[in-house]
């Protein structure tokens, strides 16, 4: 029986058999890594910005301004932690990086100028770069030599998982405490579920636990296998409109992501509890979450084209719902804030999946970490000009109409993409049968 499961790639124990293997243990610390910095930190940050801003007298968009320098300091710092984890000790980096983000986080419940939030901006940029974006997916890459995407995938499903919790518990707490206890104490189980993982459970690799890689076995068996090394060279890549067209895509959808930091405002705004709003978050987070699954298997049984139309029109009715529902009710909210999840979930998803379909696998991991650069420069911009809007107008609703504008112009630039895709391709089989 272990031979069988062992074949399949879905043994859970060591070599020697005696307990579970100790990557699970690296997965489970990833999973709680990704509740604590996103699950927290990113998806509750939009319930503090209404009460923020009143107290301290400044615009939203004021405030919303430092969620824009995390952003703008992730894409700066994030190419360079490759390196920084090449030269030291990843324990210590990470528990660092978790430290700073339970202290910035926490901090902001002290501060009286909107300055103050900006400090914790820039070093929650520092730290999620290694936390959020360079630690997990090398991490797990290094652990898992089988099933190491759905590891990954399972993994990120905890950013969702993460925010369906918290965001309740967060509103309650602003109801209660107010938003500066609130803060105290979230920046308190910040550091409670990631820094016992980052200190005491996390390595880089096996070999730092003389162990090997889960599944190791198999990957040696499947050593002989022809890897698919078709696709595009990256220097012809990034001379193709192609490319500039995926990058486009990918920051549309970066775009559309940043409208979550603002819903918990948009309800507040309109006169809903901060626990109804808190309620929403945790719906568009479950929609997030089971958004990765549907749309991934979506992608594999009917192709990218279709895994576009419905994964960014399903935000698209979300944003309706969620705009129209005074007129519609208050299950519109909870409809649309899982509607809206799902369109959430594409940010992270269709990118990848137009990289391979466009580029194939030749040069994708590089062509993939340009492109992904878009969408955090996409959600450092679109967070603080949509607070912008809001400042000027009184409402949301001009964002909202805006994102579904952009919605639009991003399923319609998707189809165009891999339309012409799709003719090149045929060119070459005409040119090749030709040839030959």
């Amino acid at each position: 029986m272990k031979n069988i499961f062992l074949k399949r790639g879905w043994a859970i124990v060591s070599k020697k058999g005696e307990k579970l293997h100790y990557a699970w243990w690296i997965a489970i610390a990833c999973c709680a890594i990704y509740a604590g910095s996103v699950g927290i930190i990113v998806s509750c940050a939009g319930l503090f910005y209404k009460s923020v801003s009143t107290e301290l007298g400044v615009g939203t968009a004021d405030i919303v301004f430092y969620t824009t320098l995390m952003y703008l300091v992730i894409t700066i710092t994030l190419p360079f932690a490759g390196k920084i984890f090449s030269k030291f000790n990843i324990r210590l980096i990470l528990s660092v990086a978790a430290l700073t983000d339970a202290l910035a986080f926490g901090l902001m419940g002290t501060y009286t100028s909107v300055y103050q939030f900006y400090v914790s901006g820039v070093l929650l940029g520092i730290s999620n770069s290694f936390l959020i974006y360079a630690a997990v997916p090398l991490i797990i890459n290094n652990w898992f030599k089988v099933k190491m995407g759905t590891v990954l995938g399972l993994s990120m499903t905890f950013m969702g998982i993460g925010g369906a919790i918290f965001a309740p518990i967060s509103g309650y707490l602003i109801e209660t405490i107010g938003w500066r206890s609130s803060y105290m104490v979230l920046g308190v189980l910040v550091a409670v579920l990631t820094l016992p993982f980052t200190i005491f459970v996390i390595r880089k690799d096996p070999k730092e636990k003389n162990m090997t890689a889960y599944g190791s076995e198999i990957a040696e068996e499947s050593t002989k296998k022809v890897v698919d090394e078709t696709g595009t060279p990256l220097k012809q890549a990034i001379r193709s409109v192609s490319f500039y067209a995926v990058f486009i895509f990918t920051g549309l959808l970066g775009l559309v992501v940043t409208v979550s930091f603002h819903i918990p405002n948009h309800l507040l705004s309109e006169g809903f509890s901060t626990t109804l709003a808190a309620s929403v978050v945790t719906c568009v987070m479950i929609g997030q979450t089971s958004g990765k699954f549907l749309l991934g298997w979506l992608n594999d049984k009917a192709g990218i084209n279709i895994t576009n139309f419905v994964g960014i029109g399903s935000g698209m009715t979300g944003i309706l719902l969620i705009l129209f529902s005074g007129s519609i009710g208050v299950i519109s909210l909870y409809i649309g804030g899982l509607a809206f999840g799902i369109g959430y979930s594409c940010s992270t998803l269709l990118p990848p999946f137009m990289i391979k379909a466009v580029f194939g696998n030749r040069d994708y991991a590089a062509i993939y970490t340009i492109v992904m650069s878009s969408a955090t420069l996409a959600i450092a911009v679109g967070t603080t000009i949509f607070g912008f809007v809001y400042d000027i107008t009184g409402s949301y609703y001009a964002v909202f109409l805006g994102v579904l504008a952009i919605q639009v112009f991003a399923i319609l630039l998707g189809l165009i993409t891999l339309r012409r895709k799709a003719i090149e391709a045929n060119k070459n089989t005409v040119l090749a049968v030709n040839e030959n």
